[in-house]
């Protein structure tokens, strides 16, 4: 028909031989092992969504190899492992065999609540009564009420220690890989390192003794000699190590201030069967600031300029500084492990400030510089070390430090955290990623 429409031709038909028929590719996919391995550098809401997927992937992610490996990824910082931090009220310090009056500053939901309220109950189905924490590392905390304990927040379960060494000293709680063998009540072996620095003149010396969960038991004492450093105890000091122990790479770093240098010392503790610990001792540079930083009169600092951290995941120990302008970073060299002579700035309390004025205003920001400022304290009361979060009290506020981005992440304002006691950074335990699935969700 003259103008008509032509009937339509079939698809097939329509091609020519110019236009040769496309090929459908179906896209290439990742093998099961690949796709884990990258998630295991991911964060926990990403684990959770790639198990969601398939039973091959949950199936991999229930493996306690996997488990394993998240623990010993050390290539980067979880920021999210972060639970909080513990604080006590300060008037408690004197009562060590009396429950603490303990809150947590709960870093998800920028709130203080108590303890009581915000971990699991006892085994007795009561609140878990925490005493003075000494250390915390991945989900267990170590408190003492006259005896040693090491609690499991998220469990409520606890395990008692021995009678401790008589001699004084710092206790650091180390967390082992497993979940079974050498668990006991707490569920994760542990060991419990107990250190004191003799500075006698003629026979310097660092005591050690450690405690196994998988034997139950304290280990002999050891002691290593120190000639290495020199001077006595800073005036006012009882104790040449500082609180806020670090550790990494399997080891524990102290700081050491005498009256003459400043040193890093380091304790590599062996497992119960092995050789006995074996120490290394490096001194800091002669310009490093380290003379100053008050101490209250029971023992603990009222603030601290000084944190033991790494500015990099699975990185060596660096030394952090503060004064009331920035904070400042001591680090060794990558290639001789030697410490640097300058430091480098990692942030000016000037970005703090800013920070501080986004949240609460100008004016309230400019009355909390003014008390800053009066005290020239800038407080560097802990280190997440699985984080990588350093945490800084200012007068009543706290801030969250993220040293991979070297910028402030958060903060917490309540004139109720001016007259409190800061303990230690409170993490949960990397096995928390971790779905627990059924047999038959497999």
């Amino acid at each position: 028909m003259a103008g008509g429409v032509g009937a339509p031709r079939p698809r097939a038909q329509a091609q020519t031989s110019a236009q040769p028929r496309r090929r459908r590719h179906q896209a290439a996919s990742l093998p099961i092992d690949v796709i884990a391995a990258i998630v295991a550098r991911s964060d926990p809401a990403t684990l959770v969504r790639c198990a969601a997927t398939c039973g091959d992937m949950r199936g991999r992610v229930a493996d306690p190899g996997f488990r394993l490996r998240l623990r010993h990824a050390d290539h980067r910082f979880v920021p999210s492992l972060l639970r909080g931090l513990l604080l006590g009220d300060r008037e408690s310090t004197y009562r060590n065999d009396d429950p603490l009056d303990m809150y947590l500053l709960d870093a998800t939901a920028g709130s203080l609540r108590r303890a009581a309220e915000s971990f699991a109950p006892g085994e007795d189905g009561e609140p878990l009564e925490l005493y003075m924490p000494l250390s915390a590392r991945e989900g267990l905390v170590l408190v003492r009420d006259g005896d040693l304990h090491v609690c499991n927040l998220a469990t409520g379960r606890f395990e008692t220690l021995p009678p401790e060494p008589e001699f004084g000293g710092l206790c650091v709680l180390l967390v082992g890989d497993g979940e079974d063998a050498g668990g006991g009540a707490v569920g994760r072996p542990f060991q419990v390192v107990k250190a004191s620095l003799v500075l006698e003149e003629k026979h310097r010396r660092l005591v050690v003794q450690t405690f196994s969960s998988e034997l139950g038991t304290w280990g002999p004492c050891t002691e290593i000699r120190t000639p290495q450093i020199h001077g006595r105890n800073l005036h006012g000091y009882s104790q040449a190590l500082r609180i806020r122990p670090l550790v990494a790479g399997g080891a524990v770093h102290w700081l050491c201030f005498t009256d003459t240098a400043a040193y890093v010392l380091k304790l590599r503790v062996r497992s119960a069967a092995a050789a006995p610990p074996r120490l290394a001792v490096t001194k800091l540079p002669e310009r490093f600031p380290y003379n100053g930083g008050r101490f209250s009169n029971n023992g603990w600092w009222w603030w601290i300029r000084h944190l033991l951290v790494t500015m990099a995941p699975g990185g060596s120990p660096a030394v952090l500084v503060a004064d009331k302008d920035k904070i400042s970073a001591w680090t060794q060299s990558k290639h001789s492990a030697r410490w640097n002579q300058q430091p480098q700035v990692v942030i000016e309390c000037k970005a703090i400030s800013r920070f501080l004025g986004n949240v609460v205003g100008e004016e309230r920001e400019r009355q909390h510089m003014r008390n800053w400022h009066s005290e020239q304290a800038t407080n560097l009361v802990g280190f997440a070390e699985r984080s990588g979060v350093v945490l800084i009290k200012l007068y009543d506020c706290f801030f969250w430090l993220d040293l991979q981005s070297k910028q402030i992440v958060s903060c917490f304002l309540d004139p109720s955290i001016r007259d409190k006691n800061v303990y230690c950074p409170y993490e949960m335990d990397i096995s928390n990623w971790v779905p627990s699935f059924s047999a038959a969700s497999l």
